[in-house]
């Protein structure tokens, strides 16, 4: 089963993971404790959310996240 990884220090929550076709993630408010400066800066600009990977099992390991998210945030292990 693949394991997916959201780096909450890199994701700015732009959304762009929602594409998702089995739905393996939401976007929450963000824990704003556990964030750098420059990140709390960058998530509120983009509204206080960031991506969370709340269907793990749903992974298929197709990539298509990895590829779209512009921060560079997702990590995927097959």
């Amino acid at each position: 089963m693949p394991q997916v990884i959201v780096d909450p220090n890199r994701c700015e929550g732009k959304a762009d993971c929602l594409a998702c076709p089995t739905d393996v993630f939401e976007m929450r408010e963000a824990n704003f404790s556990e964030l750098g400066f420059m990140t709390r800066l960058k998530v509120r600009v983009h509204g206080g959310k960031q991506a969370f990977v709340v269907a793990p099992e749903n992974c298929t390991g197709c990539g298509l996240c990895v590829q779209v998210c512009p921060e560079g945030a997702i990590t995927l292990s097959v």
